[in-house]
């Protein structure tokens, strides 16, 4: 894993020893910035997804964490930060 990257870059999932199964692979067998739920075989799970789409996927699986509130704060502050979308 590249040693700048600690998160996917379209989910925000953690991308850690703990979650290092979870990280996908590019085509060449090298790691991906992305996870194995947002992206396979070089390209996106769900191509046509928007940021908003992406936020209501996440939402449910992290306010089991923290609160649908909260998660939704966390997402909407943190995806837009993130690769796929910092240019849309």
């Amino acid at each position: 894993m590249k040693d700048s990257v600690s998160r996917c870059q379209s989910c925000g999932m953690p991308l850690n020893k703990e979650h290092s199964a979870y990280m996908a692979k590019e085509p060449d067998g090298s790691d991906s910035i992305y996870c194995s739920y947002c992206y396979k075989d070089g390209a996106f799970i769900y191509p046509k997804a928007t940021l908003s789409d992406m936020i209501e996927m996440c939402v449910p699986t992290l306010a089991e964490q923290m609160g649908e509130r909260a998660a939704r704060e966390h997402l909407v502050g943190l995806l837009p930060t993130l690769a796929r979308w910092s240019d849309k």
